[in-house]
């Protein structure tokens, strides 16, 4: 009779121990995701940076297509204006949507809100398509 107890707790524990490990596993899974999930600030702060390249990108653009010194010239200070209006506009129009385990970077403009990118585990990924994303929401002149 010993035998066929200790047989029925191991029969029972087998199933139970491995759905046990399971939930002990998505729980520290979900303690690390909101112990680690990125500020706002850091969401801003990933999107400037990426939006200054976009911006020096295209003035490197601008600078190789002209020959004229004063056209680099501007285009230089042009760079130097931009990257504190490109803090200004990030600061306006990013939203940050905190879910605890994770969060979402939006970009706001003209009542219109785009999913740019997301945060979990420390880090910020950028939607891949962002520059199009950016570009498809900025006015055009």
């Amino acid at each position: 009779m010993a035998n066929s107890t200790v047989k029925q707790r191991q029969d029972s524990s087998g199933p139970s121990s491995s759905r046990n490990l399971y939930l002990l596993f998505l729980l520290l899974l979900c303690i690390g995701a909101f112990a680690t999930n990125p500020s706002s600030a850091e969401h801003k702060l990933i999107l400037k940076d990426k939006m200054r390249q976009l911006l020096n990108s295209e003035i490197d653009k601008l600078k190789s297509e002209n020959d004229n010194e004063f056209a680099q010239l501007g285009a230089t200070f042009g760079a130097a204006i931009g990257g504190a209006f490109t803090d200004k506009f990030v600061d306006e129009n990013v939203v940050i949507d905190d879910y605890y385990l994770f969060s979402i970077t939006n970009f706001r403009w003209d009542g219109k809100i785009k999913m740019v990118g997301v945060g979990i585990f420390g880090k910020v990924i950028l939607h891949p398509d962002i520059e199009k994303k950016l570009k498809d929401g900025l006015p055009k002149n």
